[in-house]
């Protein structure tokens, strides 16, 4: 019995060697090549608002690593980078992007992913963009001007005229901050980082608005390190974007007027040197239209006095309500006093050039602000020339020199009669 038992295991033995004599012992895949050991220590470094520099330990193989594969939240950017470090750019500024590598040799192998890394881009200094689109002040379609998120929309009682032009007026403060109010109605106190926006545009027809506009342009103030700057952007025909200019120029606008008369205007954009003449108090650049007194009334928008507004929203702090605060009068109500109708409109129109303060101080002998007592202003004296110089067209002469070209009809009559009846001081 043993020593069959012994033959048969012999036989098995030789059968066994008879099929394998013919063929090779043939390994696994991983024990013919190995893969690429794991790419380890991924870094990103030199990161900016657009761009990151990533870099990493060299893998090992057999065969030799050829090179790298870079990925991006998940999608291969580079399957050939050479070296142990690679610079990304046109990236997003403010955003999260996470990255991994895979090596590889000159078989094909490819070794696991590395370690996966995260990297967010810096925010974009506070400043003009290229585009007004960068500057995210409307939601998707630009051209319907609604605001973004953020932003707040703001209304004047009496506002400063502009070829008939409608504006819409916007302010952006940075996160967590606040106006704050400085005693009296006058401008109040910006941080920095605020935005202020005033976007031109006619109706197509001011009988019915829902025919569309045509915008123009979208005028910026910025408060960069205690010091506004301004700038101008100018729509394109299509409405979809504007584009950042400092340069003056003039265009051809025709619209329908409220009486279905068509109106040719040749509207003028201002240059920057044009914004500094307006806007400048003591040789500093400043806001002329957001005093808490022009915005000391229910506006549009909301069915609350628009101080209390921003006060109850966090936008305006120092001030408990809007009690106490000096209103400019609505120079278009005639209910009335045709003197608050008079200096109102004189004060918003005028008084950013017509004060000791401004870049032509002395040459009018003129002081139109609304807090400068009657007797103070010379306006009585100056009332003939106020008149001809308001209802004149002439270029240079016309009054205000910038930001009309055709005369304000309404409020010319309204002038006319205030002024027939100022007295002497």
């Amino acid at each position: 019995m043993k020593k069959t038992q012994y033959l048969l295991f012999a036989t098995l033995l030789l059968l066994a060697t008879a099929c394998g004599s013919d063929d090779e012992y043939s390994p696994s895949d991983n024990e013919d090549t190995e893969r690429p050991s794991q790419v380890i220590n991924v870094i990103a470094s030199n990161i900016t608002e657009t761009s990151l520099e990533l870099s990493w330990d060299a893998a090992t193989d057999n065969v030799g690593v050829t090179g790298y594969k870079v990925f991006q939240d998940g999608l291969e950017i580079n399957g050939n980078v050479s070296g142990t470090s690679y610079s990304v750019s046109e990236l997003s500024a403010e955003t999260n992007y996470t990255y991994y590598i895979i090596a590889f040799d000159a078989a094909g192998n490819q070794s696991q992913a590395s370690n996966s890394i995260d990297a967010m881009t810096i925010e974009e200094p506070f400043g003009f963009r290229t585009n007004l689109s960068e500057m995210n002040l409307f939601t998707t379609t630009m051209a319907d001007l609604e605001p973004a998120s953020g932003v707040q929309l703001y209304e004047l009682n009496t506002t400063l005229f502009t070829d008939y032009t409608t504006k819409q007026r916007l302010i952006k403060l940075p996160e967590n901050g606040k106006l704050q109010y400085n005693g009296d109605d006058l401008l109040p106190s910006y941080p920095d980082e605020t935005l202020i926006a005033k976007t031109f545009y006619y109706n197509i027809d001011d009988r019915d608005p829902s025919l569309g506009k045509k915008i123009i342009e979208t005028r910026i103030f910025l408060k960069i390190d205690g010091i506004w700057e301004v700038g101008d952007y100018i729509w394109n025909e299509s409405q979809t974007e504007a584009t950042y200019t400092e340069n003056g120029s003039e265009i051809n606008i025709s619209y329908i007027d409220t009486e279905g008369v068509t109106q040719d205007v040749e509207y003028l954009i201002p240059s920057k040197q044009d914004c500094f003449t307006c806007h400048n108090n003591n040789t500093i650049t400043m806001p002329i239209g957001m005093k808490l007194r022009s915005m000391n009334f229910t506006p549009s928008y909301v069915g609350q006095n628009q101080l209390d507004f921003f006060i109850s929203n966090g936008l305006l702090e120092g001030l408990a309500s809007s009690n106490g605060i000096g209103t400019l009068a609505d120079w278009t109500d005639t209910n009335l006093d045709i003197n608050d109708r008079g200096r109102a409109y004189l004060d918003m129109n005028c008084a950013h050039c017509h004060n000791p303060n401004s870049a032509s101080a002395g040459v009018s002998g003129m002081d139109l602000r609304l807090e400068t007592p009657y007797p103070d202003t010379n306006i009585y004296q100056k009332r003939d020339g106020i008149q001809i110089r308001f209802g004149s067209t002439l270029e240079g002469y016309r009054m205000p020199v910038l930001g009309r070209t055709v005369v304000h009809e309404e409020a010319f009559t309204m002038l006319m009669e205030y002024l027939g009846q100022v007295t002497v001081p």
